[in-house]
């Protein structure tokens, strides 16, 4: 009798963490859409009453229904103290409810967080597209500038939005599939690529999808690499990959040509990156960096907006928050590689690789792999025979 209670509560807490999982999804998505030039900025505080009612059922959640000892509560309690007061600090609230959301995920299958991610994410995707197209909702049109080249965000707030959904998506999707797909499976994502680039002109989103085009084609050489390089291999890669990009971006120097002309390819990331060096101190628990992105609901605005998920957590969050960070891509590797979950790992790479250019690593709708932190991950079996790796793509 008292199994079965205790059955029926974990399937009660589960039912209700999906639940508020989907919720946030949904307010998350939205708020990165053109909504609320179309309803106005009264939208925004729905939204984010929204995302607090869905931060707190996830947080009854984990107090009353996760089988946590009073320590890892106490624990759980003091981090979530220590973001708030940060996020806070930085008047940036997604850090703080995704650690609700990685906390909250502990006892839930992974996959089926993935499943539900790719079913809310690609509705949305195709309604807000749909609303766009009907006039619904605003289409944001931009000028690359210099180039000539007209980008469309399709009902999103940027061009750039629309392709790192369209990224995010074909790697939730690859990791389901453990990056096992067919040639013509692998064309026709390729195709849907090519028509995202058509259409938002973005460039380094697009270099993050062959990139993922070449592990599927490639998934045996590639999984042999990474079980070779191993956890201390690849977290040591992360870390150089970070900091070697916080180091380009202090030392940027707009008068040196090869400087500008690797600029010019990451579309002024360096620069927006520098200038929140030279205008702000460093902080241990970061500060307030007002910004300006293209798709601010005022209409035209001064630009300014850093890019760089590495460069915001030091400037905007602080030393301690981005060694957070970094400890929590890290852990995600050593998860994946002790379950000898290689994909995982492989999909932990690719994100660190993008954070360099996109800010998006906080964002649930775009970054569902940081659930994978505590949730139930299965254990791939990679023993025996010729399977051991599975095989490249045919």
């Amino acid at each position: 009798m008292l199994e079965k209670l205790a059955l029926h509560k974990d399937n009660l807490g589960n039912q209700l963490y999906m639940f508020c999982f989907s919720l946030y999804l949904i307010v998350n998505f939205m708020a990165g859409t053109t909504l609320s030039r179309a309803l106005g900025l009264g939208a925004i505080v729905v939204l984010l009453r929204l995302s607090q009612l869905a931060a707190l059922l996830v947080f009854c959640k984990i107090i009353f229904f996760d089988h946590h000892k009073f320590n890892t509560i106490l624990a759980i309690l003091v981090g979530a103290c220590f973001l708030f007061i940060v996020c806070k600090q930085a008047h940036e609230l997604d850090p703080f409810f995704m650690y609700l959301f990685i906390i909250g995920a502990y006892g839930i299958d992974f996959k089926q967080i993935l499943n539900k991610y790719i079913l809310v994410v690609l509705s949305l995707l195709l309604l807000v597209y749909a609303a766009a197209v009907l006039g619904l909702v605003p289409n944001n049109i931009m000028w690359r500038e210099g180039a000539g080249v007209i980008r469309a965000g399709l009902g999103l707030a940027t061009p750039s939005d629309l392709a790192a959904h369209v990224f995010y998506l074909m790697l939730a999707f690859a990791l389901i599939r453990d990056f096992i797909f067919s040639r013509q499976e692998i064309g026709f994502m390729v195709l849907i690529a090519v028509l995202i680039f058509a259409v938002t002109n973005s460039r380094l989103d697009a270099v993050l999808m062959l990139l993922l085009f070449l592990v599927m084609y490639f998934r045996r050489t590639v999984f042999k690499a990474i079980k070779f390089i191993g956890v201390k291999g690849a977290s040591a890669l992360v870390a150089l990959y970070s900091f070697g990009n916080l180091l380009l971006t202090y030392f940027f120097d707009p008068y040196n040509p090869f400087y500008a002309q690797l600029d010019t390819l990451l579309s002024r990331r360096l620069l927006f990156g520098k200038m929140a060096f030279e205008k702000y101190p460093i902080h241990l628990f970061g500060q307030y960096i007002y910004q300006n992105g293209n798709g601010d609901p005022r209409g035209f605005v001064v630009y300014y907006f850093i890019d760089s998920a590495y460069v915001q957590a030091l400037m905007m969050f602080g030393v301690v928050f981005l060694l957070f960070m970094l400890g929590l891509l890290v852990y995600l590797l050593y998860r994946a590689f002790k379950k000898q979950y290689y994909g995982l790992a492989i999909a932990v790479l690719l994100i660190a690789l993008s954070m360099a250019v996109n800010h998006h690593f906080w964002h649930i709708s775009y970054n569902v792999f940081l659930l994978a932190t505590l949730a139930n991950l299965a254990i791939i079996n990679t023993d025996g025979g010729n399977n051991k790796y599975g095989s490249e793509a045919k």
